[in-house]
């Protein structure tokens, strides 16, 4: 049996990807910043493992199977977030925002950063600029999407730590 290091929620910090589109879903609108998978808006997004690959030392590559239950130690799979808030402005199609994690969660050596079985955003800053093709439709999405979550937007990163951490002491 594995204690845990708490219980509860931890509260992380992350960056999103908006996806513009008029013909996409706000349910599909929401994605990891470098990864294509998108977060629930209907409630908890849960983590899963993927099969891949790995090369080893000698060069050969082989097939990983997936973890059993994600996140999994010896791998990278799980939902990420920082534990300190962004201070990086960013434009549109991507936005900084917060979650409540729980679950299993791990927590990386540097302790800058863990990887969570389930979170749900609670709040977004509310982006200064857009870039990408079509900025409007981002943040009108984005704005879909808030709405859909019941999150908040914040006007800086010091307002979504204090919102965030007034969220996760509710829970």
């Amino acid at each position: 049996m594995r204690i845990p290091d708490r219980t509860g929620v931890v509260v992380g910090y992350r960056v999103w990807r908006v996806i513009p589109g008029k013909w996409q879903d706000p349910s599909e609108s929401l994605h990891a910043q470098s990864w294509y998978r998108s977060w629930s808006i209907g409630g908890a997004t849960v983590a899963y493992c993927t099969q891949r690959f790995r090369r080893d030392p000698d060069g050969t590559i082989r097939r990983v199977h997936p973890c059993e239950d994600a996140p999994g130690y010896g791998c990278t799979c799980g939902l990420y977030a920082r534990y300190e808030p962004l201070r990086k402005a960013h434009s549109l199609p991507y936005v900084v925002g917060s979650v409540l994690a729980w679950g299993r969660v791990i927590h990386h050596a540097d302790r800058s950063f863990f990887r969570a079985e389930k979170a749900l955003p609670v709040a977004f800053v509310r982006p200064r600029k857009g870039g990408g093709a079509f900025p409007e439709l981002a943040k009108e999405k984005l704005l879909r999407i808030v709405d859909v979550l019941g999150a908040e937007v914040v006007e800086s990163p010091e307002e979504l730590q204090t919102y965030s951490e007034m969220e996760a002491n509710r829970w």
